[in-house]
Parts: structure tokens; C-alpha cells; sequence
């Protein structure tokens, strides 16, 4: 019975210390995935590879407490494996992105979260967050408080807004990223 109790105790400690990050791909066509811990700042995820995902699937990528990262899609010939970098900043194929960095000391421990298509557009997608707010890029010209524009480094949409509009500030738990919402 203690071993029971104890295994339990310690899966609650686990579960209550990660964040599930759903990944459903709404898409007529499958969705190449890369997980990136850049900037290397929060913990680091340390599991298994994302598999891609088929169309009309999901998959349920469990992060550590204090993840900072990004998860790529991944289209042929983007060059996005290697930290999300690539895309059209490099000559190669565009490749859309979420960014994320988890129960940070700076935002009170809240998650800030992001879509970035820095690197390009390839796949319209929504965050949905634990309190039900969202942020969604259905296509290349999303507007600059809902996504980073293409080859936009300054993060400021070409010079004409606020740095990070497109950043969120949601409470710690768990996401969903829905591609082609």
C-alpha cells in the first residue's frame, strides 16, 4: 500500500512540474515537427523527438517546467532542423513557428508564447491557451499583434508598432497548438 501511495505522490509531483503541449494537425496534409530549445536559457527538453504528424492527428509533447522553446514545422527543404533557424532568411524553404518560454520569474511565472513566421510562412496556426484565450495566423499577412511577419527580425512589423506585439502573456499549464484552425 506505502508503494502504491508513494508512486502515486511522485507521478502528481512529475505531472504537476511539466506542461503538455498538444500538437493537432487539422491539415489536409501531414506536419513536419522540430522542438528546439533555443535560446538555451530555460530548462531543456531532454525526450524523444516530435514525430511529424498526419493529417487530422495530434500528439501530446510533455515539456519540463521552465521550457523555453520553439516547435517548427518542418517542410521539406527548410533547412528548420537545426534551432528553428532556416527558412527564407537562408535561401531555403519557409517554415512557421511557435515560440515559447514557460512559468518565467520575469512575467510572475506566467508563459509567454508566440507565433513567428520569421523564418517564413508554411502552416496557418492557433494557440489556444489554458484560459481559453488564443492568438492564430491563417496566412502570410497576418496582422503584426497576432504574428511576427516574415523576415522581420526587429520583432517591430517593418518599424511600425511596438517591439513584441505578437508576444501573449498566458497563465502556466497546459497549451494546444492547432495547424490549419
Amino acid at each position: 500500500m506505502f508503494t502504491a501511495t508513494l508512486i502515486a505522490s511522485l507521478l502528481a509531483i512529475a505531472s504537476a512540474s511539466a506542461h503538455t503541449i498538444t500538437l493537432r494537425n487539422n491539415c489536409a496534409f501531414g506536419v513536419g515537427m522540430t522542438l528546439s530549445n533555443f535560446p538555451n536559457t530555460g530548462v531543456p527538453y531532454t525526450g524523444a523527438p516530435i514525430p511529424d504528424i498526419p493529417a487530422g492527428g495530434s500528439f501530446n509533447l510533455v515539456v519540463p517546467k521552465g521550457w523555453d522553446g520553439r516547435i517548427c514545422d518542418r517542410p521539406p527543404n527548410s533547412g528548420c532542423q537545426n534551432n528553428c533557424f532556416g527558412g527564407i532568411a537562408f535561401g531555403e524553404a519557409a517554415c512557421s513557428m511557435t515560440e515559447w518560454n514557460f512559468d518565467s520569474s520575469n512575467i510572475n511565472g506566467n508563459t509567454d508564447y508566440d507565433i513567428s513566421n520569421i523564418q517564413g510562412f508554411s502552416v496557418a496556426q492557433q494557440i489556444i491557451a489554458p484560459d481559453g484565450n488564443s492568438v492564430i495566423c491563417t496566412n502570410v499577412n497576418c496582422p503584426c499583434n497576432e504574428a511576427y511577419r516574415p523576415g522581420d527580425t526587429s520583432g517591430t512589423c517593418g518599424g511600425t508598432g511596438p517591439v513584441d506585439q505578437a508576444t501573449r502573456v498566458g497563465p502556466s499549464g497546459d497549451y494546444t497548438v492547432v495547424y490549419c484552425p
